[in-house]
């Protein structure tokens, strides 16, 4: 595979939209060819930090519009019973045959559309007090962390990234969300979604925790691409355990040449 194949399947990659065996041949490459295997964290770390991004306001009718049609939900929702709004939603999608798992997952996307444009419409009503405003934003933050851990436990690498990619919305994540993330860094199957989990970690890597956890993780890295990105993360933030950390991977026998290299680097730049 060269240059040019890797580059046009790097989106590909990162969707896990590759066979194994070109998945394979993909990884080898970015391995032995720095230029290719820079670019590829480059364009993960955009897919990332896409998220972050502020969707477009809605105007004044909309509002309304939404206002309106959000009571009716309510009060139509009040009077369901419980298993009910499977059949309710296959009303709303004639003719999509969706598995139960979709289902969930189109409820939580609801819920979650449904929390943000809630928070953003009381933060427009200048009634509101600071403290209704504060308590709005806590349960969407809320709502968002639910949806988050719902897609870190997908089995496709898509929505794992999609759940990543939401995190970095988050203000104050809860212990069970953070455990999440770090169990995703360790063990998710897939480089990409790995890639993706140290830079959401960073985001909230003022915690000790969090420094303490990422730290250990090292050892446990067997991607080269996951080493390279830890040990860049630890030495952008002049954490000083890790140096241990580092030295203990440098006397296996089993690191290539880069990441020898940046592990020998990272010592003296965190000493």
């Amino acid at each position: 595979m060269n240059c040019q194949e890797v580059r046009k399947n790097m989106p590909d990659l990162l969707n896990d939209g590759l066979p194994a065996d070109a998945a394979s041949k993909f990884r080898d490459h970015l391995l032995a060819c720095r230029p290719c295997r820079e670019e590829f964290q480059e364009l993960n770390e955009t897919w990332l930090r896409l998220g972050v991004l502020e969707e477009e306001q809605p105007g004044p009718e909309l509002r309304r519009v939404f206002y309106r049609r959000l009571e009716s939900y309510k009060k139509e929702l009040a009077r369901r019973q419980p298993g009910a709004w499977q059949q309710r939603m296959a009303r709303f999608l004639p003719g999509w045959p969706l598995p139960a798992p979709a289902l969930r997952f189109a409820a939580a996307a609801l819920i979650v559309a449904l929390g943000f444009s809630a928070g953003f419409f009381s933060g427009a009503a200048k009634k509101n007090t600071s403290g209704q405003l504060a308590a709005l934003n806590r349960e969407v933050d809320s709502l968002k962390q639910q949806v988050s851990l719902s897609l870190l436990s997908q089995p496709s690498a898509s929505a794992r990234l999609q759940g990543l990619s939401m995190t970095s919305q988050l203000q104050d994540p809860d212990p069970a969300l953070l455990k999440t993330l770090l169990t995703v860094l360790d063990n998710d199957p897939s480089v990409s979604v790995r890639l993706s989990a140290v830079d959401a970690l960073y985001l909230f890597a003022d915690r000790e925790e969090v420094r303490a956890a990422i730290t250990d993780s090292l050892s446990r890295q067997t991607s080269p691409l996951v080493q390279i990105a830890l040990i860049d993360l630890m030495v952008a933030l002049k954490e000083k355990r890790a140096a241990a950390a580092l030295k203990k991977l440098l006397a296996g026998n089993q690191l290539i040449p880069e990441v020898r290299q940046r592990a020998q680097s990272g010592i003296s730049q965190i000493l």
